[in-house]
């Protein structure tokens, strides 16, 4: 992920909503967790087993939501383009911005296992973000940045957590970004 790349997890409210009894402000992630899981995770075998611990990141909140994935495909292919490694993927990279979505679909049990995208802050049009943020308003979604944080998905909620992002930090602020790597 680039620096300057924005991570976004989206997520079905319903599932939250009743998980929670509604939105809280923050779910958990367990960065140590995913830490040493991915220190044990091997590239040779590419066969990623399931995280042995519960968190924002490993819950299957799509599991039991009805999703039309063809539908979401077509939706997503006249947002972004699909990349040329998969069909799961999607990125525009032409040297001046760097978006890029994916989707994790379980084929065999067809829910969602994963849905996210990275917004390139150097983007002043918004075209990439404000197309997203529609999708998912129109389809009940909700936003999490990388630290659980949660917002409904508008630009002014969303710019909330922008501004507290280590890309915002290192778009406005290089040096503080970089002393904070420390």
């Amino acid at each position: 992920m680039a620096t300057y790349q924005f991570l976004t997890f989206v997520l079905p409210r319903k599932s939250i909503e009743t998980k929670y009894g509604g939105i809280p402000k923050q779910l958990e992630i367990k960065h140590a967790e995913w830490e040493k899981y991915w220190e044990n995770y091997d590239v040779e075998l590419n066969d990623a087993t399931e995280p042995e611990f519960e968190d924002a990141i490993s819950t299957k909140w799509w599991k039991g939501i009805q999703i039309n994935i063809a539908e979401l495909r077509n939706e997503i292919d006249k947002i972004i383009p699909r990349a040329s490694w998969n069909n799961e993927s999607w990125k525009i990279e032409n040297g001046e911005v760097d978006h890029d979505l994916s989707i994790d679909f379980n084929e065999k049990e067809n829910f969602i296992e994963d849905f996210r995208f990275r917004t390139d802050l150097r983007d002043s049009k918004l075209n990439f973000l404000n197309s997203m943020l529609e999708l998912c308003d129109r389809n009940d979604w909700i936003l999490m940045d990388e630290n659980g944080n949660l917002c409904n998905p508008n630009i002014r909620e969303l710019a909330e957590l922008l501004k507290i992002s280590k890309a915002h930090l290192y778009i406005t602020n290089p040096t503080e970004f970089f002393d904070n790597l420390k």
